[in-house]
């Protein structure tokens, strides 16, 4: 948000018709400090969104820092919201399955900036960036994991 000084100008008060003499400042808005949320994203993508299972994503919204990470186990996440941890497993499964969050190690989330985003729009292309490298090497790896798991089962 930036604030700037236009210097003086003399304005007309349209109904009484009195002069002003007056400072003009002009302050701009921009994205910052918001949550940025597409919900019809994630409710297109994770059609089993259920009460118990808005406050674990409300909680991982709340706790996700500039860079769009939250660091928590399942159970810490199931206590923390006051719901099972079955619960937080199926859910957190889902999410990572819509691409709503990935896991960038264990207990370590990013949460998609292109469905939900706290900041402005230059620190969500940087936190982009990442999550779309991260993805990809989990994909890397997922395929090695494949390919691994494919030669020992012949």
């Amino acid at each position: 948000m930036a604030t700037l000084f236009n210097g003086q100008r003399r304005l007309l008060d349209a109904e009484t018709g009195e002069i002003i003499d007056a400072q003009v400042v002009t302050k701009t808005v921009g994205d910052a400090g918001f949550h940025k949320i597409w919900l019809a994203e994630i409710l297109e993508l994770v059609d089993e969104v259920g009460n118990a299972k808005m406050k674990i994503l409300m909680w991982l919204l709340s706790k996700a820092d500039h860079q769009n990470q939250v660091v928590a186990t399942w159970q810490e996440i199931a206590e923390a919201t006051g719901t099972s941890r079955p619960t937080v497993a199926r859910l957190m499964g889902a999410l990572r399955k819509a691409e709503v969050i990935s896991e960038i190690r264990r207990s370590h989330w990013r949460l998609n900036p292109n469905i939900i985003f706290k900041g402005d729009h230059r620190q969500r292309m940087n936190v982009l960036v990442k999550y779309r490298t991260e993805s990809a090497q989990a994909d890397m790896f997922d395929l090695e994991a494949k390919r691994a798991a494919k030669k020992d089962a012949a």
